[in-house]
C-alpha cells in the first residue's frame, strides 16, 4: 500500500457520521451489533457480578448506547453503585444518545458524558480523583479493529498503563479491567456484505468523510457526487478495507487524482485465536474471561493487568 493516498479515519466521526453509522448497525448484513447484543443479553449478569461497587466504567467511542444499556441494566438490577462515562467526539450526539439511554430510570448507576478523544480519556481517567476507585475501560463494537495489529497492542498497553497508576505512583487500582469485543470472522463473503450493505447505509457513512473534510477546510473542496465507495477483503492482512474513488479526474490544492484512484478511509481488522494470542502478549494483558458466540468468531473479553 506504499504511496496510497488516505484521509484520516477520524473524519468519519462527526455528528452526521455517528448518525450514519448507527444506521449501518441496523442493516441486516451488519452482523457485529446483533451478535454483540445477543452476547450481552446472555452474559451481562455474569459481567455485572464481577464489577466492583463504586466503579468507574469508561466506554471508549460510545456511539449508540443500545448495547451498553444491556450491561448497565444488569448492574442496576444488582443494586450496585457505579458511574458510567460515555466518551465520544461529538457533543450533540453525546447528549442525544445519553438522553435515549434514559438515565433517570437508574437509581444506582449514574450516567455521564465525556467529550474528547481517546487521549483525552486517558488524561481524565488518570486524574487523582479517580485513583482509588475500581475502573473498567469498555470498548464495544470491535472498534479496536480500526487499528492495525501493532497499533491495537499499543492502544491496549497504553490503557493498561493508565489503569495501573494510582495517586501518581505505579500501584494498581483496587480493581481495574479492560472489557473489549473482538470480531474474528474471516469469512470474506460475510465480512464484505457487512460493510457493503445493499441499502447503501455504509456508503453514506463513508462518503460523509468528504463533507466533514469540507467543514474543516471551510469551503467545498470535495463534492460527494464525484466519488464512490469500494470495500475489499484483504486476505493476507485479515481485514476489510474501505476506499473512496473519484468518478473522474480531480485536482485539489495542487494534488491530482485520477479517475478510479483509491483513497484509503478505514480498515477493519479481524482477530482470530492466533491474532488474539499475539495481541494479549504484546499488550501485556491476560484474557481472564470470555463470552463467545456459537462458532466462536465473535467474543467479549475481560482483560486483567
Amino acid at each position: 500500500m506504499n504511496g496510497l493516498r488516505s484521509l484520516p479515519s477520524l473524519l468519519l466521526w462527526n455528528e452526521q457520521g455517528l448518525r450514519y453509522f448507527e444506521q449501518v448497525t441496523y442493516t441486516p448484513e451488519y452482523y457485529l451489533t446483533n451478535t454483540e447484543i445477543e452476547l450481552l443479553r446472555e452474559h451481562s449478569l455474569h459481567l455485572a457480578r464481577n464489577i466492583e461497587p463504586g466503579a468507574i466504567i469508561l466506554e471508549l467511542g460510545s456511539g449508540c448506547l443500545r448495547k451498553t444499556s444491556v450491561l448497565l441494566q444488569a448492574i442496576e438490577g444488582l443494586g450496585k453503585q457505579a458511574d458510567y462515562y460515555a466518551l465520544d467526539l461529538d457533543l450533540k450526539e453525546l447528549d442525544r444518545t445519553l438522553q435515549e439511554l434514559e438515565p433517570s430510570r437508574f437509581t444506582h448507576v449514574s450516567c455521564h458524558g465525556l467529550l474528547g478523544t481517546y487521549d483525552d480519556g486517558k488524561v481524565w481517567l488518570a486524574q487523582g480523583v479517580n485513583g482509588t476507585k475500581p475502573k473498567y475501560v469498555l470498548s464495544l463494537g470491535s472498534t479496536i479493529g480500526s487499528f492495525n495489529r501493532t497499533e491495537a497492542s499499543d492502544f491496549l498497553r497504553q490503557w493498561a498503563d493508565v489503569l495501573r497508576r494510582r495517586d501518581g505512583g505505579v500501584r494498581e487500582s483496587p480493581d481495574a479491567k479492560i472489557i473489549i469485543s473482538l470480531d474474528g470472522c474471516k469469512d470474506h463473503r460475510k465480512v464484505w456484505a457487512a460493510y457493503n450493505d445493499k441499502g447503501g447505509a455504509n456508503k453514506r457513512f463513508i462518503l460523509n468523510v468528504l463533507e466533514n473534510a469540507n467543514a474543516h477546510l471551510g469551503y467545498k473542496a470535495f463534492d460527494p457526487k464525484d466519488w464512490t465507495v469500494r470495500g475489499e477483503w484483504d486476505v493476507d492482512g485479515g481485514r476489510h478495507v474501505q476506499y473512496i474513488l473519484p468518478l473522474r479526474d480531480l485536482s485539489f490544492e495542487g494534488h491530482h487524482l485520477h479517475e478510479g484512484e483509491k483513497v484509503l478511509v478505514v480498515y477493519s481488522y479481524k482477530f482470530d485465536e492466533e491474532d488474539k494470542r499475539q495481541l494479549w502478549g504484546q499488550s501485556r494483558l491476560k484474557d481472564i474471561g470470555r463470552y463467545m458466540n456459537d462458532d466462536e468468531s465473535y467474543g467479549l473479553h475481560v482483560l486483567s493487568l
